[in-house]
């Protein structure tokens, strides 16, 4: 090759070269990529435990649901589905079929009371049966329901299987008033919970 095609050949390489690298007359600004989202949702938070699919949260939310579905069933009022919810919690922690102090032997309903329905102690029928009676209970009580530890100790003394308070709380200095306290809040905050999902 003559040296004036060579250097006409290695002009136009580098040329070529250069509109290669250069390619844009516009600045490079920094590569832009979809970085994963560092901030999780907000967990939500229930009463009823922190895991959905756990099976005490289960448990806990369908025993809830069918004691208002009840209390309202019978015509009750968003007050007296509190005051249910809240003997429940105080009493087992909504759960039914629960074993009974000792001495005592036998189970225990959603509400504290010697279990005493031919049906399964852990069904949501179970559940219904013993909320009945409770609204049965509560139509012999003159209380203002809109105090709900008043209202639902009321109803649970009215029950005419006599509501002997040791028998119910028997452990660490426990007594219904100061049970029934604690699950206030609870209660309200279920009752909250559930209404807001339908």
């Amino acid at each position: 090759m003559k040296p004036k095609n060579l250097a006409a050949a290695l002009i136009i390489a580098a040329c070529a070269a250069g509109l290669v690298s250069c390619g844009s007359d516009e600045p490079a600004g920094p590569a832009t990529t979809a970085a994963p989202s560092t901030t999780a949702a907000p967990a939500t938070s229930s009463v009823f435990g922190e895991d959905s699919s756990d099976i005490g949260f289960k448990i806990h939310e369908r025993n809830a649901t069918a004691l208002v579905e009840t209390v309202e069933e019978r015509g009750g009022t968003p007050e007296q589905a509190i005051a249910a919810l809240l003997s429940g919690q105080a009493e087992t922690g909504w759960r039914s079929g629960l074993s009974l102090a000792a001495p005592a032997t036998g189970i225990r309903d959603i509400y504290g009371w010697r279990f005493a329905y031919n049906i399964g102690a852990d069904s949501t029928d179970a559940v219904r049966a013993a909320t009945y009676t409770f609204m049965d209970n509560a139509a012999a009580v003159d209380i203002d329901p809109g105090d709900p530890v008043a209202y639902a100790l009321a109803v649970q003394h009215a029950d005419e299987r006599e509501y002997v308070e040791d028998e119910h709380f028997h452990k660490n200095g426990e007594t219904a008033a100061s049970e029934y306290a604690k699950a206030q809040p609870i209660a309200e905050a279920a009752y909250a919970e559930l209404r807001d999902a339908q």
